[in-house]
């Protein structure tokens, strides 16, 4: 086999073995949550945000 065959099936292993990588940790990886309210629903603190018309 040709030196430039070789390398082909090294890049080709190597995408493959990163794609099945990714694919493993992000079924590991626990859903994210952008916000989480408090607990009773109000936030702590003297500010409030108002938007709206």
């Amino acid at each position: 086999m040709k030196k430039s065959c070789w390398m082909l099936i090294a890049m080709m292993t190597a995408g493959t073995a990163t794609f099945l990588f990714a694919l493993l940790r992000r079924r590991e990886a626990a859903p994210v949550t952008l916000y989480d309210r408090p607990e009773g629903g109000e936030r702590e603190g003297g500010f409030e945000l108002f938007i709206g018309s």
